[in-house]
């Protein structure tokens, strides 16, 4: 598997993007940056998160332990679409013990609790991100 500083090596070229202008988008160094991607020095998890939204990935791809990109939908700090909650709600079977496919009432009651812990999670990161600092 890759390890962190590959995978931020890979994202900022796929984006065209200089250690320069990337320092500037996330408020820390060049030299920081350049510890990053040479394996000099270990980000702390808020730059990570940081570094995974601002990319569009998801946190365990970007420090190499997948090699699937996309963040999942609890991940994001915007609110999940319909159609990422449907796509959850069919793939996962926890959710499919409540009926199989679920009716349009059960459907909307679900989507609607996952937008509620979405905002939950959201405002859970947050303070966590508060208290780290």
């Amino acid at each position: 598997m890759a390890t962190f500083a590959e995978r931020l090596r890979q994202l900022r070229n796929e984006k065209d993007i200089t250690l320069d202008k990337l320092a500037a988008i996330f408020g820390t160094t060049k030299a920081t940056l350049s510890r990053y991607e040479n394996d000099l020095r270990v980000p702390k998890a808020e730059f990570v998160k940081k570094a995974a939204d601002f990319f569009n990935v998801s946190t365990d791809y970007i420090m190499g332990q997948t090699d699937v990109r996309e963040q999942k939908w609890w991940e994001k700090e915007e609110p999940p679409a319909d159609i990422e909650l449907e796509e959850f709600i069919r793939n996962n079977s926890n959710i499919k013990l409540m009926g199989n496919p679920l009716d349009d009432k059960s459907k909307d009651d679900v989507i609607m609790f996952l937008r509620a812990a979405h905002e939950l999670i959201k405002e859970k990161r947050k303070t966590k991100a508060n208290n780290d600092k």
